[in-house]
């Protein structure tokens, strides 16, 4: 609410839009709040993009199960706080919970898979795109490389929800005269290993560090915002003024 607020976003005013570029849960202990505040906003003054957090959630509460990645990425834990639930109760329980919460319902009926408008393209990940992997660099990471698709735009959105999308810009997978805003990977891995600004990235509160870049990584084509809210403490707004009204299509 700070960020928004110093990026002089006023809930009540008519002619701003809130634009979330996704993963507004599973990280953090407070989603009621979250979610409270997106669902407060008016449908024609919010673009709310689905990430892969959230498409998570939607896999365990179609499934009536949880995998072990959805404890690695907290997607039981959300659960649990939105039901009043404990991780230790019977995941049909929590997640039968999950399928009635009201919060949650009308948070991901708002969602869509992407946004566009004549400047501007808004995701989580990046755009849909073929991902094939290559080998593993110095740091001991994957290298991918990726060939575009047919039509982005009708492409699958779940997949792009787990892109890299600064990776993915750096290997020629962009649109057109446009800008792409993406999240979900932490903007510091952009300005460590495309800007060379620093090699230490953090996996943990004690490996922060002087060389961690949280500011939006920003160049041709590509704004990103993700911070690593959950290491950093930050939450990257981005201001764009647009004289005309924004429509919104769903």
């Amino acid at each position: 609410m700070d960020a928004l607020e110093n990026a002089g976003f006023d809930k009540d005013n008519k002619n701003h839009v809130f634009v979330s570029l996704g993963d507004l849960l599973d990280r953090g202990s407070y989603p009621e709040y979250c979610l409270g505040f997106v669902n407060s906003l008016p449908k024609d003054r919010k673009i709310l993009i689905k990430g892969n957090h959230e498409r998570l959630m939607e896999d365990c509460i179609k499934n009536k199960c949880f995998r072990s990645h959805d404890y690695h990425n907290k997607t039981i834990d959300t659960a649990c706080f939105l039901t009043g639930c404990s991780i230790s109760d019977d995941a049909n329980k929590i997640l039968t919970k999950m399928e009635h919460n009201d919060l949650w319902n009308q948070y991901i009926n708002d969602c869509i898979d992407y946004y566009e408008n004549d400047k501007y393209v808004f995701v989580h990940g990046w755009i849909p795109c073929i991902q094939w992997q290559e080998g593993i660099n110095l740091y001991g990471e994957d290298i991918n490389n990726y060939d575009p698709v047919a039509d982005w735009r009708t492409g699958n959105w779940n997949r792009a929800s787990w892109l890299n999308g600064m990776d993915c810009w750096d290997k020629n997978i962009r649109v057109k005269d446009k800008t792409i805003l993406c999240g979900h990977y932490h903007s510091s891995w952009g300005h460590c290993y495309l800007h060379n600004q620093g090699i230490d990235i953090p996996k943990t509160y004690d490996d922060i560090n002087d060389n961690w870049h949280t500011e939006p990584f920003i160049d041709d084509g590509i704004i990103c915002l993700d911070a690593c809210t959950v290491l950093s403490g930050k939450v990257n707004c981005w201001r764009i003024n647009k004289q005309k009204k924004v429509e919104i299509k769903r």
